[in-house]
């Protein structure tokens, strides 16, 4: 028996009405995948993991053990750059596939620089339920993170056009130069 966290940490869903598939639950408004073994975001879009109870056995029952302060979402740990790894992946496409690429670095243990670019002129946001709440407010309300968060995961973020891409030398040049 497993328990973990009852709210998908993309957009709070309750997961009690999403599909159990061998280890994973997947939340039943856009699919996130969650281990129920260690609340591990499986896959997208769903951002951070779930935070994961022991459950105990006394007798013929079964206990969940809550700490006093129950978290909603449960972050892995990120490798922080070191200035001393001189690459740099940079990434094209500032929407969830860039963001995912540059987390996913950095939760594998890459240290060195992360560029994501993004012609947007905001910062990467949730495309799933765009069409959902556009007419009820603005895309910026969908940030799938912040500056803050970006600024402490070492992803540095470039808002602008690629104008030219050189894997020869393996350089961008920028729109505006």
């Amino acid at each position: 028996m497993y328990a973990i966290g009852a709210y998908c940490s993309h957009c709070g869903t309750p997961l009690e009405g999403g599909a159990l598939f061998a280890d994973k639950v997947l939340c039943p408004a856009h699919a996130a995948g969650f281990s129920v073994v260690t609340g591990a975001a499986e896959n997208a879009p769903g951002l951070d993991g779930l935070p994961r109870y022991d459950v105990v056995e006394e007798g013929k029952k079964l206990f969940v053990v809550v700490p006093e302060t129950i978290q909603q979402k449960k972050s892995l740990p990120m490798t922080k750059r070191d200035m001393n790894d001189k690459r740099n992946f940079v990434i094209i496409g500032g929407g969830p596939a860039g963001l995912n690429c540059a987390e996913t670095l950095r939760y594998s243990g890459y240290s060195g620089k992360i560029t994501l670019v993004s012609n947007e002129k905001l910062l990467p946001y949730d495309r799933t339920v765009l069409s959902k709440t556009l007419p009820f407010g603005d895309a910026s309300k969908l940030q799938l993170r912040d500056g803050d968060w970006l600024k402490d995961a070492d992803i540095d973020v470039v808002q602008d056009s690629i104008y030219s891409i050189h894997t020869a030398t393996k350089q961008v040049t920028f729109a505006r130069g």
